[in-house]
């Protein structure tokens, strides 16, 4: 135990991998009158800190279980217990925001992260006076759980527990640079949210602005795909009665515009003719969108040759082809609104 104080400190690759696989060890070792429980948890805190207390040499997380167990302890302590456990906390969060890949993204998906004691721990992380570190890992677990946390069929915490969540991770959002892995986390929170019926009356007003930031989540985004499939999200928008979300969301559907369901490119086109009619700038800033992305994309084609047939080439051509269909459309509803 003193050699590994000595040792978890130290910033080196060797050291965090094998700290790493120290902790799982540590973690699958039973208990024994000679190993307390007391014993094993220090022990695995050490651990823990040598693995991913730095920036640098970040393990792979390929089995998220013994992690999960450790962070749910020590949300335990730090709820119930009172006790001083961010540091602790902090390792596990980047281990599970920050070094996940696939096999452990899949993993996660039959963790319950609804758990009382679960939700308990994040509420308590997202607080205005946890560490910076702490609070920035926060961000990003949010994604890797929100599936289970906004796309439920009953409210997961109590309204005012939603709120109060709501305004921390404001917060949160707020003392961070916005760097494109920034941009893509909290884009990709914040569409969970609007989503929900339970989680859309407590987004922060200010937060709508965030969907500036859509060109960062990927074409394929779950929590992209469940919105603009939501036949009942651009009357609950509406009734926000917030000006940024009712010009960034159709801003955003233009340029899903061909992969619509029937519905809500109706509701889409019935806006924009509204717009045309109180709004004008609403329906410039549409067409300046859609010319961004279209030259965007384009750029990106000149990369392939002619007949590629790269799907990321076939892909784009797709893309093109749906933002110039698109296109075509809007010019028509603002010419007949002129």
């Amino acid at each position: 135990m003193e050699a590994m104080k000595l040792i978890a400190p130290l910033s080196v690759d060797q050291i965090a991998q094998k700290s790493y696989q120290l902790f799982h060890d540590i973690m699958q070792t039973p208990v024994s009158p000679a190993y307390s429980q007391e014993k094993k948890w220090e022990a695995s805190r050490l651990a823990m800190h040598g693995a991913y207390k730095w920036d640098k040499f970040l393990p792979w997380v390929e089995d998220p279980q013994d992690i999960l167990l450790f962070l749910d302890h020590h949300f335990d302590l730090a709820t119930r217990a009172d006790e001083d456990q961010d540091e602790p906390i902090q390792n596990a969060l980047r281990a599970l925001a920050y070094a996940s890949g696939p096999v452990t993204i899949e993993a996660l998906k039959s963790f319950d992260p609804t758990a009382p004691s679960f939700v308990r721990g994040i509420c308590y992380i997202y607080q205005d006076d946890k560490p910076f570190q702490l609070r920035k890992a926060a961000l990003f677990l949010l994604p890797l759980i929100g599936d289970k946390w906004f796309n439920t069929d009953y409210p997961i915490m109590e309204p005012d527990q939603m709120r109060s969540l709501c305004v921390n991770w404001a917060s949160a959002v707020d003392n961070i640079e916005h760097t494109h892995d920034v941009q893509k986390a909290t884009l990709t929170a914040l569409l969970g949210m609007i989503n929900s019926p339970y989680w859309r009356p407590h987004i922060v007003a200010e937060k709508w602005r965030l969907l500036e930031y859509f060109a960062s989540v990927p074409d394929d985004s779950l929590p992209l795909r469940r919105c603009i499939d939501n036949p009942d999200l651009m009357g609950e928008i509406k009734r926000t009665e917030n000006q940024t979300a009712m010009t960034l969301w159709p801003a955003i559907l233009w340029l899903k515009y061909k992969e619509l369901i029937p519905k809500v490119r109706e509701q889409l086109e019935t806006v924009t003719k509204e717009a045309g009619r109180s709004r004008r700038a609403d329906q410039d800033m549409y067409l300046s969108v859609m010319d961004a992305e279209l030259r965007k994309a384009e750029d990106t084609l000149n990369h392939y040759d002619a007949w590629s047939t790269d799907p990321a080439a076939i892909a784009l051509r797709t893309k093109i082809d749906n933002l110039q269909q698109a296109r075509s459309s809007l010019v028509s509803i603002k010419r007949g609104g002129s």
